[in-house]
């Protein structure tokens, strides 16, 4: 037990200060990023849906977002702005009745057009709520 709650605290002390050194940097985020795919997918995907307005969801073509981020201090709070780039095509989930929560289970279509979407996302670090977004489409 105090193994484990020494393992968690070095984790914590260790994340902070790794934190603290790319504050007010831009930095690029791996692909895989957990929170990227949590932004792109409740942020960016349904917002990027809305401006496209087709009778079925628009959905990733590919994994890969180009994204970077930058933290600054906000109330003591770190607060991030998120750049990434989503290629996306047309998949089978009908926009009617698909919710942003059932996304990443559709599958865009191969042969189908695609469209290059820019977003750029800010929120309060872990707090998805506070998350502000815009995103701009185009044919690719």
């Amino acid at each position: 037990m105090l193994l484990q709650t020494l393992t968690v605290g070095f984790f914590v002390l260790f994340t902070s200060f790794v934190n603290s050194l790319t504050i007010g940097k831009r930095v690029q985020v791996p692909d895989k990023d957990p929170t990227l795919k949590t932004l792109v997918y409740k942020v960016g995907l349904p917002k990027a849906n809305d401006k496209i307005t087709d009778s079925v969801m628009w959905v990733p073509a590919t994994t890969q977002f180009s994204a970077w981020r930058i933290t600054v201090m906000n109330q003591g709070r770190p607060y991030s702005t998120w750049e990434y780039s989503m290629l996306l095509q047309p998949s089978d989930c009908p926009s009617s009745n698909t919710p942003a929560t059932d996304l990443p289970g559709c599958k865009p279509k191969s042969s189908s057009p695609k469209m290059l979407c820019s977003a750029t996302t800010a929120l309060f670090d872990a707090e998805i709520s506070s998350a502000e977004s815009e995103v701009y489409c185009r044919r690719a």
